[in-house]
Order: C-alpha cells, then sequence, then structure tokens
C-alpha cells in the first residue's frame, strides 16, 4: 500500500511538474507596415537576433534588430548588407551572425551566393564573400536558394535546382560548409527531368557533413491505378564522394505526404509518410523507413493501413458521425525517437477560394475571397519497427480570411520529458495561448500557457525557436504590438 501511495504520488508530481513554465516577455515594438512580418534567427551568447520585412521571403528591404538577453531591444538597423542582391537566409553558425545573399556578377556574368558575417554591434565583419557560382544561364528564377545549418549549428548546407544543358535536365547542386564558412564540398547532380517537374520536399544535413534530400519526379511507368510520381531519398556521402538513390513507399500507393528526420544520435535517417490505397479516396496508410548513415543500408522498411479505431482516435472522426481518414493533413513536425521511432505531428489544412461581386463606380467588379482553415492536429508515435507506439488527438478549429493564416496553425516543441504544441485559441476573440503536452508514453494534457486577462495575446506559431532544451524564443502580438516571449517548460 505504502509502494502505491508513492507511485501515485510520483504521477501526479510528474504530471505538475510537465507544466512547470516560467513566461518572459520582451519591450512592445510598434508594428509597422514596413515591418509586419518577423524572423527569428536565434539566440548567440552576446544577444537574440530577430529579422522584421514588409514581406515573407524576407529577401530585401529587411530590419535587423538585436534584442539583450532580457529580451528588451538593443539595436534596430537595416540589414548590413552592401550587395545589390537578394537575401536568401540569415543563421546563427557556431555563436556568429552571417547573411547569406544571391547577386549577378557584372563582370563574370555569373550568379553568385555570397557569405557575409555580421559582428555583434550589427555592423559586416569584413567585406562579403563568395561561397558559391554558376553560369547566369542555368539559373531558375522562381527556384529559391535552400540554406540551412546542421542540428549542432557548425555546418551549413545550401541546395537548390538549376538548369541542364539539354532542356530535358536540370542539375541538383549542393554545397556545404564548416563552422567558419570555409567549403567542404560543392557537387552538381545531373537530373534527367525538366525543372518543373522536379519537387524536393525537404533537405538535411547531419553534424558530420552528409546531405540527405527528399525528391520526387514523374513516375517511370505510370498507371492510372497507381500514383504518378517516384519517390527518392538522394544521400551524398562526402568522404567517399558517393551519392546513393533509396526509392521510397511503392508503386501501389498515393503518397499524399512526407518528412523527413535525421538522428544524429542513431546516426540514421527516416522517412515517414501518409498514404491512400490504389483507389485515392482514403487517406489510412502509413510508412516507415530508416536508413543507416554508417552502414548506407536500409534498416527498416514498413507499410501498413492503420486500424478504424486508431485513424477514428487520432481524427475525432465517431464525434464527426464520418468515415475517419487522414486527407488534408500535412506533417508539421517530424521527430526522431532516440531508440530508432518516431512521432509525427500532423494538422490538418484546407485553403478554400469563395468569389464575390461588388461595384465600383457603379461598375460590376469581381473579388476572390480566401479562407484559411487550420483545425484538429493528430499525433502519432512509431516504434523503431514501424508498430504504433500509440495515437493522440488535439482538437482545434482555426479559421481566417485574407491574413494567409499568420496566427494559425501550431509550433511543435520537443523536450526531453515531453512534445508541446501551441496554438492560439479562439481568433475572433481575445483567445489564450493553449499548450497540448504528451509525453513519450502517450499520456497527454491541455494547459493554458498564457492567459489573455489584462491584455490580449497571440502567438505566431511560424516564428517560434527552441534556444534550448526546455527554453522557446516566440514572437507574438500583445495588445496589437510586437512583443517576444520566452516559455520555459
Amino acid at each position: 500500500m505504502a509502494f502505491r501511495r508513492f507511485f501515485f504520488l510520483f504521477l501526479l508530481i510528474q504530471a505538475t511538474f510537465g507544466f512547470a513554465q516560467v513566461v518572459e516577455w520582451g519591450n512592445p515594438q510598434k508594428i509597422k507596415q514596413k515591418n509586419i512580418y518577423s524572423q527569428i534567427v536565434g539566440e548567440a551568447s552576446h544577444g537574440i537576433y530577430v529579422l522584421r520585412c514588409k514581406s515573407q521571403d524576407f529577401s530585401r528591404d529587411v530590419l535587423l534588430e538585436k534584442y539583450k538577453l532580457n529580451l528588451n531591444l538593443e539595436a534596430s538597423v537595416p540589414a548590413p548588407i552592401s550587395i545589390n542582391g537578394n537575401i536568401e537566409r540569415a543563421l546563427l553558425i557556431n555563436n556568429d551572425l552571417y547573411f547569406f545573399i544571391s547577386a549577378k556578377n557584372t563582370v563574370t556574368g555569373n550568379i553568385d551566393i555570397l557569405a557575409q558575417k555580421i559582428d555583434p554591434s550589427l555592423k559586416p565583419a569584413g567585406l562579403p564573400n563568395v561561397i558559391a557560382s554558376f553560369p547566369a544561364s542555368q539559373f531558375i528564377e522562381k527556384r529559391k536558394f535552400q540554406i540551412k545549418t546542421s542540428a549542432d549549428k557548425k555546418r551549413v548546407l545550401i541546395m537548390f535546382l538549376s538548369k541542364g544543358d539539354q532542356s530535358g535536365e536540370s542539375r541538383l547542386n549542393l554545397f556545404a560548409y564548416d563552422e567558419s564558412v570555409q567549403q567542404t564540398f560543392g557537387k552538381q547532380f545531373l537530373l534527367n527531368e525538366k525543372p518543373d517537374d522536379i519537387f524536393l520536399t525537404n533537405f538535411e544535413i547531419d553534424n558530420k557533413g552528409n546531405a540527405f534530400v527528399l525528391i520526387d519526379f514523374p513516375a517511370k511507368n505510370p498507371n492510372a491505378q497507381t500514383d504518378n510520381r517516384d519517390f527518392f531519398l538522394y544521400s551524398y556521402y562526402p568522404q567517399d564522394d558517393k551519392m546513393l538513390a533509396y526509392q521510397l513507399a511503392n508503386e501501389k500507393v498515393f503518397v499524399e505526404e512526407l518528412a523527413m528526420v535525421v538522428n544524429n544520435f542513431n546516426q540514421t535517417v527516416t522517412v515517414t509518410g501518409l498514404y491512400s490505397g490504389e483507389n485515392g479516396n482514403m487517406v489510412n496508410g502509413y510508412f516507415l523507413e530508416r536508413f543507416s548513415i554508417s552502414k548506407k543500408s536500409t534498416e527498416e522498411k514498413f507499410a501498413a493501413t492503420l486500424d478504424a479505431s486508431m485513424l477514428t482516435h487520432i481524427t475525432g472522426g465517431k464525434i464527426e458521425k464520418r468515415n475517419p481518414d487522414l486527407k488534408n493533413y500535412f506533417i508539421r513536425k517530424l521527430i526522431a525517437r532516440s531508440d530508432g521511432g518516431v512521432i509525427v505531428v500532423a494538422e490538418k489544412y484546407t485553403r478554400t477560394e469563395q468569389r464575390y461581386s461588388y461595384y465600383m463606380n457603379n461598375m460590376p467588379q469581381e473579388g476572390v475571397r480566401i479562407s484559411y482553415n487550420y483545425d484538429d492536429v493528430a499525433i502519432l508515435s512509431i516504434n523503431k519497427d514501424g508498430s504504433i507506439q500509440f495515437g493522440d488527438l488535439i482538437r482545434k478549429r482555426q479559421s481566417s480570411v485574407g491574413d494567409g493564416g499568420y496566427i494559425s496553425g501550431i509550433a511543435c516543441l520537443p523536450t526531453q520529458d515531453f512534445i508541446y504544441v501551441l496554438y492560439n485559441s479562439e481568433l475572433d476573440k481575445d483567445g489564450n495561448i493553449m499548450s497540448h503536452f504528451v509525453n513519450y508514453m502517450g499520456k497527454s494534457d491541455e494547459k493554458i500557457a498564457v492567459k489573455s486577462s489584462s491584455f490580449s495575446v497571440s502567438l505566431i506559431p511560424s516564428d517560434l525557436k527552441q534556444t534550448g532544451a526546455n527554453t522557446f524564443l516566440g514572437s507574438t502580438i500583445r495588445d496589437k504590438q510586437y512583443t517576444l516571449i520566452r516559455l520555459t517548460f
């Protein structure tokens, strides 16, 4: 009996600790039309860096702000870039801030990618350095340069698609750099497909410098009863100068959604996706494929349909009296488990257009009203052998018109003990910031993370950055002003 009392007390303490949190606020900043969008770059030992811009691509007319570690604004300046080009990305690399810029070189005629280091006083540290270059004739203007760091922030990978020599060819470009932004490799891989036919879903670089790309092409053997795309994981191993292509899923399913995660702990790459059967009517299947980086081989290849009870549980199908499935669910986060399994966080999203008529100066006009709907969230924990450990459901309804879903959606934050999913409740009112949290055994709960009482507050879910094992920086609109928030769980 004493043991049982101790056990229940322990569970109670764990549940309480699961939502112990500290909320810190920065000083509010006025929202101006020229800097309505924000992007948290990250936190370094000497401060926090944030970008502000009037457009979501953050390519031109960017404002760079530096905040003190107590979240108070220290300085705000136009991005200190001396080149007439596009800002592609700002990153913290080994505690230093870098801007990556693309520009046409008027002397060589090439497209250059340059790196500009910024010192803590928000001034350029030396001149911008050309780190990659290719002929302008290969440039595809509508294709952006994709740039990201490894998990330990000590490696950088640049990926982009360019034109091939022939009309039916393309090039996959991969450029990697160390913590000093010195190139470790630069490779072009010929693809026998037109650029418009190639989709790049995701790319990663691990802490050892290996590069991975999720890519799909038109099917080589298209069939009306099967998927018309072929999906691959491309893995480049610079130590052996070897590119390997692993085909994903199979020809009998329609891949509706997929995601990739690198596990630096056990040196694997896992690809997980959702699929429908041959008729494509119900999205009720999932697959997991795991690849060993060290052995350069497949460790696990699993696919199955979810049973009806699990589908009902993670989608709330029985409550809505419909046949449950995962149609219109998009994977927002794929979390690697230390044992080789993964946790999938998928959100239901739809975008609808409604045309309407009106008169201006007695002349009939037609307009389009776009509605953004972010609804339920399904959480699925998959064991390393592909079997399901548990499922969880977050019931929510978020709908807005004409704002791009700016304060809709979720932010997913994995810690050592819990996975936290944050979102705004009641968008049309002064709602709260909610936190749904689940531990790694499937026990879940939901609390108010930040209550709108003496002030109104909305989290910007797309602009949340994990800065520590249990600490997150976020952007909020608090009483109609931009305000940083730090949450420590």
